[in-house]
């Protein structure tokens, strides 16, 4: 991104959402994403908090902005693509 195409990103009002389950609702349109916390109690209910709609080239360019973060962390060794065990 250029100097001038650099964006202003003003969040004083924005909420915060914890997740440690997301789910995919995808169609050709766009694609859905579930975020929920999974009930440590019963770990098979989940309780969606919220959805994101998102346009498949949105998608996409989340996708790639989230696969960067996570090259990078990895490169710098603050995490692993290890599976947990």
């Amino acid at each position: 991104m250029q100097e001038k195409d650099k964006l202003e990103i003003m969040d004083e009002d924005a909420g915060h959402l914890f997740a440690n389950l997301i789910s995919f609702n995808i169609n050709p349109e766009e694609v859905c994403l579930g975020l929920g916390v999974r009930d440590i109690r019963e770990p098979n209910v989940v309780m969606i908090q919220d959805y994101l709609h998102l346009t498949i080239p949105h998608f996409l360019r989340f996708a790639d902005a989230v696969n960067q973060q996570v090259n990078l962390l990895v490169e710098k060794g603050v995490i692993t693509r290890e599976p947990e065990q």
